[in-house]
């Protein structure tokens, strides 16, 4: 009688620092469309937009207009990432050359792209776009943020990670939401900063690369797994889903994105999941 006192003890103290998560079907969750995708990179705008990139170049489709846009610029090589956070200045990084291109709903070029060659030394991987209107980028040498204008102008940056974050090497993704920017090290944890540059606190879960953040949620897909984590009240939720295969995917409202194999799948929900 004892043993199990004691393990209903532990149970209910794991489960109060938030480190019990339940598994559970999504109510009412059925399948609205499938889309042929030969995809490397999945992402959305906040209008429902979906965009995939591939060896041929960026695919944007519209689900309302069943239309698709495409953009490709095969001089600057293969598209690294897509920022669709703001569907009028979707932005394109060309890894390989360190050419940046913002685009237009459209996906038309909105203006030259800039070479990041002479400003960001050391082929940085991690950048995503600021609602200022610029961009933020891990800059490896410097080991430490910085975001930039669209006119490549110095905004602000960080500490270098070797003071502020020791345990930090360079970060896998990185995002902003809500006027803070997310920076993922999977070894070591998910750490936030402000948009000056500023660490504030770490969120203590590792081994995740991409994710979502909406409020204070983070969110990320497993193989088979939804995986909603509040840090604030240190809970997390797992939500089944019906494919076993999951290589990304998307949460907005109650709609979901899923992306397996040569196929993107779009599934609605009966209500909002959070």
């Amino acid at each position: 009688m004892r043993s199990w006192s004691i393990y209903f003890f532990l149970f209910t103290i794991l489960l109060m620092a938030g480190r019990v998560a339940f598994a559970q079907q999504i109510p009412g969750l059925s399948l609205v469309e499938s889309i042929a995708a030969d995809s490397d990179f999945l992402t959305a705008d906040p209008l429902g937009n979906l965009y995939w990139t591939n060896r041929e170049g960026l695919t944007k489709y519209e689900p309302a207009g069943k239309t698709y846009r495409h953009y490709s610029n095969p001089r600057y090589g293969n598209i690294h990432f897509v920022d669709a956070s703001d569907p009028l200045n979707v932005l394109v990084y060309h890894r390989d050359f360190q050419h940046i291109v913002w685009l237009d709903r459209n996906l038309a070029e909105k203006q030259a792209p800039h070479s990041a060659a002479g400003i960001l030394p050391g082929f940085p991987g991690a950048i995503c776009s600021s609602a200022q209107g610029g961009f933020w980028v891990f800059v490896p040498h410097e080991m430490r943020l910085q975001l930039y204008n669209q006119s490549f102008r110095l905004q602000a940056q960080s500490l270098p990670f070797f003071e502020a974050l020791p345990a930090f090497g360079e970060p896998a993704f990185i995002t902003e939401a809500d006027g803070r920017l997310y920076v993922s090290e999977p070894d070591a944890g998910i750490a936030v900063f402000d948009i000056f540059g500023n660490f504030i606190f770490l969120i203590e879960r590792k081994e995740i690369e991409r994710f979502q953040v909406q409020r204070n949620h983070i969110i990320w897909f497993t193989e088979k797994e939804l995986i909603v984590f509040d840090f604030v009240l240190q809970e997390e939720t797992v939500f089944l889903l019906t494919e076993t295969k999951i290589r990304s995917g998307l949460v907005r409202g109650s709609r979901i994105w899923v992306q397996t194999g040569n196929e993107i799948r779009i599934y609605q929900a009966a209500g909002r999941l959070f």
